[in-house]
């Protein structure tokens, strides 16, 4: 047995129903993962920066 709208879209008195799309979701995309240097890791850490003492009540860079 048919539905009632089934019979309506057969002798053209109605319109059919659309189905709901089913959209993809691309805003979950993978990170590319960045590979850094050995020279950009020191920097990053800090490594390359001056080192400052107090030497008598002065700062010096050493």
């Amino acid at each position: 047995m048919k539905t009632l709208q089934e019979q309506l879209t057969e002798k053209g008195l109605a319109q059919p129903i659309k189905q709901a799309e089913v959209k993809n979701d691309t805003s979950f995309r993978k990170k590319r993962e960045e590979k850094l240097t050995d020279r950009e890791w020191r920097e990053l850490m800090g490594m390359n920066r001056d080192r400052y003492k107090r030497v008598g009540g002065a700062f010096r860079r050493r």
